[in-house]
């Protein structure tokens, strides 16, 4: 943490609960430190949100530095709509065919924002209770799009410039056999009820409390382990948490968070968004402080331990970078699985190899 940092989360506290951003710290900000914290929330992808927690003292801000970031807010802005609207016919065609379509993440996430347009996300996520092949030959028929099946826990097609994942999973079941585990209780948790969301004259579906208690720290923890998350990961959680604390059943979350060795993880999160997103600290009951890991994983999400570019080219060198990056990150791998380092580097080889497009993604 510095005082780029410190100024990041005052502005996404103010953004997210009102609490005033400490003009004295925003004036102290050299030229270069503002290119920085520019920098830094576009790459966490909260400019939006950084924004909004910043526009009730812009004339304490570098005139230019303001109109940067408005502008970038203004074109997520027009994303999101162009998004919302691909999610509305993705629903209109999907009820015309009887096929039922469960948007997880980014959308339904963003509902949970005091500005949704303001929670940016690049992709529509779906899930079909097992007609995903129906679901794509609609795809298919209705917008002429082509479907590309070489990904493993999902199909993907783009759709007006917005990537379209189709999932028949919610987890890489093939990397890890405690994925394969855990999909079975995110399946039973999707079939024991879904919400119905109005979208224009459209429904949708999207997920319980449950699922998503279960469904986003497990993805989260999945990204962090493989490679890294980002601030907005961390907004996630809190405004989920906010939102549906007292619809969740943490006895059991809890559980299946140690029953998975993802506890630790789990409790760190929700610490760091107390700690510097202002998350009331009784939403998440028994939370097991670790000053230390804490503090590792917070840094390592702002300023990657490895973080080397991934190379633009030549599939050895992509190879050998992502070995790089696997080993550097052993110690998420052990922070959230309880399998073996080395025999899951050998499973998730073998995974690329059976889907080859994957190995440069």
């Amino acid at each position: 943490m510095n005082k780029i940092t410190d100024i990041l989360f005052a502005s996404l506290r103010c953004a997210l609960n009102g609490e005033a951003v400490d003009t004295q710290a925003v004036k102290s900000l050299s030229k270069t430190e503002w290119v920085e914290f520019v920098r830094l929330a576009q790459q966490h992808n909260v400019i939006p949100m950084v924004c909004d927690g910043l526009a009730g003292i812009r004339k304490e801000l570098p005139a230019n530095v303001f109109m940067k970031i408005a502008g970038l807010t203004a074109v997520a802005e027009d994303k999101y709509d162009t998004r919302v609207g691909v999610v509305k016919e993705l629903a209109s065609i999907m009820s015309a065919n009887h096929i039922p379509a469960m948007i997880i993440k980014g959308y339904g996430v963003s509902l949970y924002y005091p500005q949704p347009n303001h929670r940016s996300f690049s992709d529509v996520d779906t899930y079909h209770f097992g007609r995903l092949k129906e679901a794509d030959k609609v795809m298919q028929s209705a917008w002429g799009v082509e479907v590309d099946t070489d990904v493993h826990h999902h199909t993907t097609c783009v759709y007006r410039g917005v990537l379209i994942e189709n999932h028949y999973d919610f987890v890489n079941t093939s990397s890890h056999n405690s994925n394969a585990r855990f999909e079975k209780i995110l399946k039973a948790e999707a079939e024991k009820g879904c919400r119905i969301h109005k979208i224009g004259e459209e429904e949708i579906l999207l997920p319980s409390p449950m699922f998503n208690a279960l469904f986003l720290m497990r993805h989260m923890a999945l990204h962090y382990a493989a490679e890294r998350v980002s601030v907005r990961h961390l907004c996630d959680w809190k405004q989920f948490v906010e939102a549906e604390s007292n619809n969740i059943d943490w006895g059991r979350v809890q559980a299946i968070y140690k029953q998975f060795n993802m506890n630790r993880f789990a409790d760190a999160i929700s610490a760091i968004c107390v700690d510097h997103l202002g998350m009331d600290a009784g939403l998440v009951p028994n939370i097991e402080r670790d000053a230390n890991l804490e503090e590792r994983i917070l840094n390592d999400i702002l300023y990657a331990e490895f973080d080397e570019e991934k190379p633009k080219g030549g599939l050895f060198r992509i190879v050998w970078w992502k070995t790089r990056r696997y080993f550097a990150n052993s110690w998420k791998h052990k922070l959230i699985y309880n399998e073996s380092v080395l025999r899951t580097f050998i499973q998730s080889s073998y995974s690329h190899l059976l889907k080859p497009k994957t190995i440069k993604h």
